[in-house]
């Protein structure tokens, strides 16, 4: 018995001694999952810091260098705190670089910074973690604005009214911008609608302005349906480093200037004329010479001779009055700006008469104005930039020792259609490839022809100019030709004796079409940018108070392939202050010891 209970007490022992030793396990397992918890914690801990280290430089650091005209640098700061550096760490590493998409050679901003911090291992040593940041920006191109003004003043043609308002009947959607004060009409309210499918906003519209927002009697704010804001920075203008970017990766060069010789006073100049006829996926280009009046031979009446040497600009007939009676002497200096010099008939006269098979092109203009127009069959495939210089000074002809400037316009002749857009209305389809860009050194016009509805709207069906494009006219307009009109009383001489028009809207002892010249309406599903907003109509109230008037409906819609593919080589845009607004574009990040 006694050695029955001399075991158990053996036994108890050997079992209280295995519970402690499991105890012991139990508790030493749980420490280490604690410590190893405390570490895992302190590691995340330390990655989170230097995640938002990273984050720290790019917004503190890289935001200010990308938005500068010039950077190119590195940086290695610590974030400091004098009792636990090692848990803070910092960043390193930041840079930022200009560098150029392949495909569009427009310019990007890469930035790149790595931010750090440490934790302690078990061993109490120091480990350490970094967060690797990449970001790129896009700079924002002219592409993306369906409307920007540079100023709210009339531009473009003869007898300019005052600022031009924003009014009844207007609408207009996506992304508007103005670096003047956007005024609203006294006679109605303008419409700046989001994007809709269905019931649901697909996208709100955007308003801003450098300057502030004007308000008529009737108009506030509730004009806006989306975003809206003023006093915001400035867009540089006149883009000429986009229009220089443009020049230098043209694929194509054409000439209007060849015949130009300023310096040689016994050489009478000649101007060329461009003409672009899109047939697909093909460009046919013609060129000419033509003369700018007043000529010397024939030598014209003596009665004319006045008239000529004041006239600017051309004149294709000896003008007369409202009935083809008498004749009317040009009354002031006046420039008026035409596209009408006709190709010549024999083909052996052209300058240049070629065709271009290529899906992508940039075509510059040096010099001279050029006319655009589709095929009567086909329409626009392909991506293409046409682009036109700055002014041109030549000799006149009549007077050598005379300078004139010549616009370099771009002339809009007929529909410019891509060929998968609606033919009816000029809607652009979602995904569409196509693309066309116009970019003027003068201004983009609609020029007075049949195809545009000429005559008003020759004779009762009115047309619809359907543009597919996005335009900028750097000087000064995207506008219509209303100074060349059928009207009874505005063709040529206003009933005050001013210069109204240029007569070739009404050739002589044929009939006008009364107090009406409308063409029907400007379709465009694309994106206008200009110095100043050009006329579509001329009415009443103004300096031509004639109703129904001279001129078109607006229709203008903002075709959002654009965001997602400019045209060749299309501009960006810059503050006046010579920064950046730029749009991120992409993220990468990347996390190491």
């Amino acid at each position: 018995m006694r050695a029955l209970i001399r075991n158990q007490n053996g036994f108890v022992v050997f079992v209280s001694m295995i519970m402690v030793m499991i105890s012991l396990g139990f508790t030493v397992g749980y420490l280490h999952f604690v410590m190893g918890e405390r570490i895992l914690f302190m590691q995340r801990f330390a990655e989170t810091r230097a995640r938002y280290n990273a984050f720290t430089a790019i917004s503190s650091e890289i935001g200010p260098l990308l938005k500068g005209p010039l950077f190119n640098t590195a940086t290695d700061t610590t974030l400091d705190d004098g009792e636990i550096p090692e848990m803070i760490g910092g960043y390193r590493d930041v840079y930022g670089d200009l560098v150029e998409n392949a495909e569009t050679h427009r310019s990007q901003r890469h930035g790149r910074a790595t931010g750090w911090s440490s934790y302690n291992s078990f061993a109490n040593e120091p480990i350490e973690v970094e967060f690797t940041m990449e970001v790129n920006y896009k700079a924002r191109g002219f592409e993306e604005f369906m409307y920007l003004t540079n100023e709210e003043a009339p531009g473009g043609g003869p007898w300019l009214g005052a600022t031009v308002t924003f009014g009844d009947n207007e609408q207009l959607e996506g992304l508007v911008y103005s670096n003047d004060d956007i005024t609203m009409s006294n006679y109605g309210c303008p419409e700046f609608i989001n994007l809709m499918d269905g019931e649901e906003i697909v996208e709100l519209s955007e308003v801003y302005t450098a300057g502030d927002f004007v308000y008529g009697p009737s108009c506030d704010d509730d004009v806006f349906a989306g975003v809206f804001e003023d006093s915001m920075p400035k867009i540089e203008w006149p883009p000429y480093e986009g229009q220089d970017q443009v020049r230098g990766q043209a694929d194509y060069i054409y000439y209007g200037n060849s015949g130009i010789n300023i310096t040689d006073l016994t050489q009478k100049d000649s101007l060329i004329m461009t003409r672009l006829i899109f047939k697909g996926s093909q460009i046919q280009v013609l060129q000419w010479k033509y003369v700018i009046p007043p000529f010397v031979e024939p030598t014209p009446p003596a009665s004319m001779v006045a008239f000529d040497k004041e006239l600017k600009m051309y004149h294709p007939q000896y003008y007369k009055d409202t009935y083809g009676m008498g004749e009317l002497f040009f009354r002031g200096e006046l420039e008026l700006q035409h596209y009408d010099f006709p190709p010549p008939s024999n083909p052996n006269m052209y300058v240049t008469n070629e065709t271009l098979t290529v899906p992508e092109a940039v075509i510059w203009i040096e010099g001279g104005q050029v006319q655009l127009m589709t095929d009567t069959e086909l329409d626009i495939r392909g991506r293409y930039t046409i682009a036109t210089s700055g002014p041109v000074q030549y000799k006149m002809h009549h007077d050598s020792t005379k300078i004139a400037e010549l616009n370099c316009n771009i002339w809009i002749m007929n529909d410019l259609l891509f060929a998968d857009s609606d033919q009816s209305t000029g809607y652009v389809v979602a995904g569409s490839p196509n693309r066309l860009g116009l970019l003027s050194g003068g201004n983009i016009i609609v020029a007075n022809t049949t195809a545009n509805g000429a005559r008003n709207g020759g004779g009762g069906a009115n047309a619809h100019v359907k543009i597919n494009a996005a335009m900028i006219a750097m000087n000064e307009s995207f506008i219509i030709q209303y100074w060349q009109n059928s009207t009874q009383f505005y063709n040529f001489l206003g009933p005050t004796g001013g210069v109204m028009g240029d007569g070739r809207g009404v050739l002589p002892f044929r009939p006008h079409t009364g107090t009406n010249d409308i063409r029907g309406t400007v379709m465009i599903f694309g994106s206008v940018v200009q110095d100043k907003r050009g006329y579509l109509k001329r009415n009443n109230p103004g300096p031509y108070p004639i109703t129904q008037g001279i001129g078109y409906e607006k229709d203008y819609h903002y075709d959002r392939n654009l965001r997602d593919f400019p045209p060749p080589e299309w501009p960006e845009t810059k503050n006046s202050d010579g920064s950046s607004s730029l749009e991120l574009s992409g993220i990468g990040e990347y996390i190491g010891e």
